[in-house]
């Protein structure tokens, strides 16, 4: 409204540039010299950390590879149980986890998983005078939320450390920085929807910078510069970043160029919810046969959140371009359900918003 020119964005290549005096790579020295020299002028700045990746990817440092699905071109999750293990959650593609990058052969992986409150420790060791706030679901929720964001409005806080939380459009005149910790945590979500939801979100942080007088900066730390998510991103080229995801789409016969649906799955015993899983697919697949249209039947494979409030849960993804073909196979799906324990819990989710 007021008119202010848009912030300008640098990005931070996290694999050539170090860590600050902190010794936490988290905060490169770009960054740690960007939030002194804010700090000096008695202005504010905002550290945005997506926590969202549930269970962590893994990451080359050296070359910014992240370990993807052969099948699905989706994030690969590193789970714990067992020897160690990394897995797909569209397809149940399995590999052990790898020792070295399958781009560059280094040595050099990593597990991606990073928290807001060892960040704020950090950051309160490295500028001991600084007033550091945090916000996040741990901290804040209803009204506390409103009296952080007050707390900054009115100058009591220098730095604010956060998760999605703090880009929700709030007009915060006297930040001037804007530091983005680790812009691949949001792109290493199984997700087909990944790219678009992180460019939304670099987007929308950015947007909390330079609200006032004074110009904003935005600084953006990742492996991977040129993500199109980051790339376009930098430049606020909204257009360019859709034509771009519209093309990557339309390749893999992904949304909007198909239609999709996800067979969801839970129960109390993971072998009775791998089981009803297994036979749904199974349906799934004998009534897409019958089909003319090519119908996609993926899965069953554990959810991402593979078990939530003592729950195990499965899922089944069904897609294609052909709506009606994939009617009729969602159909057959459904009939199916009505046969099994009341113990365990189906449902069929079309057009998914979210698939975790």
């Amino acid at each position: 409204a007021r008119g202010q020119a848009m912030p300008t964005v640098e990005v931070i290549d996290l694999r050539r540039i170090g860590a600050g005096p902190t010794g936490d790579k988290r905060i490169s020295i770009p960054l740690h010299r960007a939030i002194e020299k804010t700090l000096a002028a008695g202005e504010q700045t905002i550290l945005f950390l997506n926590r969202r990746g549930f269970s962590p990817s893994v990451r080359c440092e050296s070359c910014g590879e992240i370990a993807a699905c052969p099948s699905c071109s989706v994030a690969l999750t590193f789970h714990k149980k067992g020897h160690g293990a990394v897995r797909c959650h569209y397809c149940d593609y399995q590999a052990d986890l790898p020792k070295v990058c399958g781009k560059c052969g280094k040595p050099s992986l990593i597990l991606e998983g990073l928290g807001t409150e060892k960040l704020e420790e950090t950051l309160q060791k490295a500028f001991p005078t600084a007033r550091i706030a945090r916000l996040d679901r741990d901290v804040a929720s209803g009204k506390n939320v409103e009296k952080i964001i007050a707390r900054v409005r009115h100058r009591e806080v220098d730095i604010l450390v956060g998760t999605q939380m703090v880009t929700k459009g709030h007009d915060l005149p006297h930040v001037t920085l804007v530091g983005v910790i680790n812009a691949d945590a949001a792109l290493s979500i199984p997700d087909f929807r990944a790219s678009e939801r992180a460019f939304h979100l670099l987007v929308q942080v950015a947007g909390r910078a330079g609200r006032g007088d004074k110009a904003g900066k935005v600084l953006i730390q990742t492996y991977d510069p040129d993500h199109p998510a980051i790339s376009y991103a930098r430049q606020h080229d909204v257009l360019g970043f859709l034509e771009r995801e519209l093309v990557d789409r339309k390749e893999l016969a992904y949304p909007p160029f198909s239609r999709a649906a996800l067979v969801r799955i839970d129960a109390f015993h993971e072998h009775e919810a791998r089981e009803i899983a297994e036979n749904l697919a199974a349906i799934a697949r004998d009534a897409a046969s019958k089909e003319t249209c090519k119908v996609h039947v993926l899965g069953p494979a554990p959810a991402p959140l593979a078990r939530l409030r003592a729950r195990y849960r499965f899922r089944v993804m069904v897609r294609s371009e052909d709506r009606l073909s994939l009617r009729r196979v969602l159909l057959a799906v459904e009939r199916a359900r009505g046969t099994f324990a009341r113990s365990v819990r189906t449902g069929i989710d079309i057009d998914p918003v979210q698939l975790l």
